[in-house]
């Protein structure tokens, strides 16, 4: 009996840490930006920050979508320009979809386009393997519906992206299933967190979703849902969550998530907004997985000539 409890006391030993975690996870960084590039102007400057990013052992980089202007056209040769531009990246380059290139391509300037078409074709063009873009691919998972939508983990930080529009979806079914998708894929991140016993978890999304509102109990209802199932997720969750979004072209870093039940703000849940047009700019997201906290940000701005 002795040795057998031997036995299984070196196999535990043995077998490291649950989950395929990292016993020792090592320091990193990654690129946060977006809402860039709107111009012609903005696109040489976008391969600038590029070519900044090139020149630091980053592990990827995060655009968290906006890769045109609302005004200008959504059509499939201003795709194929931005996939060639951040198809460019040394680093492995993850991209969200923003508002700008499905849902405002209804507007008359910006053709007419029926904004799930466009979806659909970005999903065709950007998403539509199991690897992330750039010259240096990342693995990620899909999700099965809405191919936008991904997670992976990296020195035992788990990653995940949301499909999050900041102008409203257009009416009809096919919105309301993205809707319910989405929030049932960040329940799953949550639960993955768990389960895998990540470190740290990083969730980004386009849409600014009126953090203030939600913390004075008059939440936009387009976000409601979101904001209820960040909060309680990071509740329960406990440890730190980063929250990355651009949207309204404001930098910052700040705490501004409630918890819904009491009110208070939840100290483990750090939001960073990126730069955006005509306020360009990145960030550097240092991350140390065993610090407290384990985030720190340096923002890089790129000023116009």
């Amino acid at each position: 009996m002795r040795d057998g409890v031997i036995a299984l006391l070196m196999a535990l030993t043995m077998a490291g840490p649950a989950s395929g975690q990292p016993a020792n996870p090592a320091s990193f960084s990654f690129a946060a930006w977006g809402d860039v590039p709107y111009s012609r102007v903005e696109r040489d400057k976008a391969r600038d920050m590029l070519a900044e990013q090139a020149a630091l052992p980053l592990a990827f980089s995060i655009h968290i979508g906006d890769i045109k202007s609302g005004g200008s056209v959504c059509d499939d040769a201003t795709f194929a320009d931005r996939q060639a531009l951040l198809d460019g990246s040394t680093h492995p380059l993850i991209l969200l979809p923003g508002d700008n290139e499905w849902t405002d391509c209804a507007r008359e300037s910006a053709g007419r386009y029926a904004p799930h078409e466009r979806l659909d074709a970005l999903r065709a063009r950007f998403f539509a393997t199991g690897e992330s873009l750039g010259q240096r691919r990342l693995a990620l998972t899909r999700q099965d519906c809405c191919a936008e939508n991904v997670r992976w983990s990296h020195q035992g930080v788990l990653f995940a992206t949301l499909n999050v529009s900041g102008s409203a979806l257009p009416p009809g079914p096919r919105s309301a299933q993205l809707d319910d998708a989405t929030l049932h894929w960040l329940d799953d991140t949550f639960a993955q967190a768990q389960t895998d016993g990540a470190q740290a978890l990083v969730i980004a999304f386009h849409a600014n979703p009126a953090f203030a509102d939600h913390a004075k109990g008059t939440p936009r209802p387009r976000y409601r849902s979101l904001l209820d199932r960040l909060a309680l997720g990071a509740a329960r969750y406990a440890r730190p969550v980063l929250l990355i979004h651009g949207d309204t072209h404001r930098y910052r870093v700040d705490q501004p998530l409630h918890d819904p039940r009491s009110g208070a703000v939840l100290d483990n849940v750090t939001r960073l907004e990126t730069h955006g047009s005509p306020w360009l700019g990145w960030t550097l997201v240092k991350v140390d997985p065993a610090a407290t906290p384990p985030f720190s940000f340096e923002p890089r701005p790129q000023w116009l000539d």
